[in-house]
């Protein structure tokens, strides 16, 4: 077969005003772009309950009911009360929506290899049963108290939900622990012939299978009490999981694998997609929660998304919550194989692990704003027609992977407490004040710091008896064996001063975000929040160098009638007008300003630029094209793509890019598959000005080609 090689046709035309009719779509926002989410582990929060502590088990037996307050991977007594008695303390800080880890019932205690001590289920991903709620975090009764209660406040009640894996209960023949790959072992149906199950996916004719002889690990169980102790029933046939072993580095193991041994649920097989419908459309049905949180994503076919999402989304919109938010976690810092999940398995919404070590390394003074210009340049891969980077959840730390605390003292050592807490500030500005819903993870707002990932960063708000918590190094102060609610904590009082200036701006919710300053070293990092409807134009601008820094920063706004938002430190800073019509701006260290132009962006005298257009195949990220636009001047500006086969009357819209470098990268599945396209782009201003261009592409066969 000959080489492909391209021909490239460019078109371009002048600016046009906008017409009812124009092809023009404006860029999508999420309904929850105005949320703030506060993310709590029910069990290390607050104890309402000290009865349930034990979930009902003998008291004096720690190595059966799981609790041990001093133990860091045992359960520590916080429940569903706890949480709904500190719903004042999250009003005052700002919280829109409470996302809290599974509450459904575990197994009490898991032991993960050989004469390793075991360790509880006090986070929620070990389910036995998807129906009930863990008594230790208390019952059904009291988890719809919570979440009327919350509900009462305005804030939302967002639930981890997991589907792809149980508790361990299934044992592999043998004692046989490692993955066993499908090209050497494959499924086999229960004839004995062998087959591929991705020929099958949500398919109803499914090969049927035999437990002892389809699979390449045959199930076994500990005793017969555990044959039949996951709820709903169906959970307990183990021809519904994969069987293949623990999850080696990667490749097909990423799927059909075992996470730490837990059962891995064979999400190919339509019985299981279904079951999985039904079980969380229940928990909708029965409380009036506002979400779910999805758990490792990557490890679950996008098949079976395509499918999960759109039926919990419809179901919740019959129940008359058009606005339930879904989100899943990826756990992977690259925007290029985090946006694929949008593109590929229809996620609404995703963690931004990517924002995550951008903030991190900016605050700490390890990464220049460079970096994170460069970093914020990738949004436009997330970019479809329905989704975008505004729409993802962005974070500091988390359960897994540690605190921003604990980041900030790891990465300097030698820092003193006052810079720690204005690093620490500087980490939740760029949270707050930058694109994306942000989610706070609890103690942060009192300083925690915990001493790395998993159990080390899961402390208890109600005082600690674990002695590494109790005597860890808060930020700001706090003593780690007392209750740590303190409305009155430095750090606590300048987030609840970031969120309520975030609820009071549209620009700092859902606004266009335009990188405006960026150093190559340490120093000023700026964009502009853009609201498009009131074309209010807000100014945030950091600081992550160790002393004092000027620029003059371009703006869209004069560079008059700034004024001053939100500051931190207090003092130290200067602004106003500068050199080349710029608004000049002296930042202290380790701070942020947030100014606001008191008047609305002027329309020019001049027309919208030539709009420059291009589009091929990219050949860095997999599968996808790049689709591109250029504009100038220097303007407010939204570009609208899309694509047709030659010949075809109408253009199918593949996602609208708000701000510089203006580009979209489709999946290749996404564009026709056709030996010629015609790409289409429209520019539109913030006065509804429109420029247009065409660019067509064409696959050309070499002459000497037999093809």
């Amino acid at each position: 077969m000959g080489i492909r090689t391209f021909c490239l046709v460019f078109f371009s035309a002048a600016s046009v005003a906008a017409a009812e009719d124009s092809f023009f779509q404006p860029s999508v926002r999420s309904p929850h772009q105005g949320e703030i989410i506060y993310f709590l582990m029910p069990d290390r929060f607050n104890d309402g309950d000290p009865s349930n502590n034990t979930g009902g088990n003998s008291p004096d037996q720690s190595d059966q009911n799981g609790f041990d307050p001093s133990n860091p991977h045992f359960f520590h007594g916080g429940d569903l009360q706890g949480v709904e008695q500190k719903l004042d303390y999250l009003t005052i800080l700002g919280i829109t929506a409470i996302w809290m880890t599974p509450v459904f019932r575990n197994r009490a205690l898991e032991t993960f290899g050989g004469n390793a001590p075991p360790k509880a289920g006090y986070h929620g991903y070990w389910i036995l049963d998807f129906t009930e709620v863990y008594p230790h975090c208390g019952s059904r009764e009291e988890l719809g108290h919570l979440v009327e209660s919350a509900k009462e406040d305005g804030i939302r009640t967002i639930l981890d939900i997991v589907v792809n894996h149980t508790a361990d209960v299934i044992q592999p023949a043998a004692g046989a622990s490692a993955y066993q790959y499908k090209f050497s072992k494959p499924y086999l149906d229960a004839n004995g012939t062998p087959f591929d199950d991705r020929d099958y996916i949500d398919n109803a004719d499914f090969p049927e299978l035999d437990a002892q002889t389809s699979f390449p690990t045959p199930a076994t169980f500990r005793n017969e009490t555990d044959r039949s102790i996951k709820r709903p029933y169906w959970l307990n046939d183990p021809t519904l999981y994969h069987n293949r072993g623990e999850m080696a580095t990667g490749g097909e193991s990423t799927l059909y694998g075992e996470l730490f041994g837990l059962d891995d649920l064979f999400t190919e097989q339509p019985r299981v997609v279904q079951g999985m419908i039904d079980i969380y459309n229940g928990w909708i049905d029965d409380f009036p929660i506002g979400g779910f949180r999805l758990d490792t994503v990557k490890h679950v076919n996008n098949e079976f998304w395509l499918k999960f999402i759109p039926a919990i989304l419809d179901h919740a919109a019959k129940s008359g919550r058009s606005d339930f938010f879904v989100f899943g976690e990826i756990y992977d810092p690259d925007p290029a194989f985090l946006s694929e999940f949008l593109h590929r398995a229809g996620m609404p919404s995703i963690l931004d692990f990517g924002f995550q070590r951008a903030a991190s390394g900016f605050a700490a003074g390890t990464d220049p704003p460079g970096k994170l210009a460069e970093f914020f340049a990738k949004d436009a891969y997330y970019t479809t027609p329905t989704a975008n980077a505004y729409g993802l959840v962005t974070f500091l730390g988390n359960h897994d992977i540690g605190r921003i605390g604990y980041f900030l003292s790891n990465d300097l050592p030698n820092a003193n407490d006052q810079e720690l807490l204005a690093r620490d500030i500087l980490a939740h500005a760029m949270m707050f004040f930058t694109r994306g819903i942000p989610a706070l993870y609890y103690g942060d707002e009192q300083g925690f710091t915990g001493m790395g990932g998993d159990a080390s960063a899961r402390e208890d708000m109600f005082g600690s008896k674990v002695p590494d918590f109790a005597r860890e190094r808060r930020i700001g102060g706090g003593d780690g064996s007392q209750a740590a609610f303190n409305e009155q904590h430095p750090l606590f009082a300048s987030i609840r001063e970031m969120i309520s200036l975030r609820r009071q701006h549209a620009a700092l919710q859902g606004g266009v975000q335009i990188v405006r300053y960026a150093e190559n070293h340490p120093g000023i990092f700026a964009v502009s929040r853009i609201d498009r409807d009131s074309r209010e134009e807000i100014l945030v601008v950091f600081n992550n160098a160790g002393e004092a820094r000027k620029a003059d920063i371009a703006t869209f706004s004069s560079p008059e009638n700034w004024q001053r938002l939100f500051a931190s430190p207090s003092e130290g800073f200067q602004f106003g007008p500068g050199g080349d019509n710029k608004l000049s701006v002296e930042l202290p260290p380790l701070s942020c300003l947030v100014l606001r132009n008191l008047d609305p962006i002027r329309e020019s005298d001049h027309q919208p630029g030539t709009l420059r257009l291009e589009a091929n195949r990219n050949s860095e990220l997999d599968g996808r094209w790049e689709v591109k636009a250029t504009l100038a001047p220097d303007q407010v500006a939204s570009v609208a793509f899309a694509v047709r086969a030659k010949g075809e009357n109408v253009y199918q819209h593949i996602g609208t890019a708000d701000s510089p470098p203006y580009r979209v990268f489709p999946t290749r599945q996404a564009i026709p598959n056709a030996p010629a396209l015609e790409f289409k782009a429209v520019a539109r201003d913030l006065f509804g000005k429109e420029s247009e261009a065409e660019f067509e592409w064409q696959r050309r066969v070499p002459k000497h080609s037999n093809q």
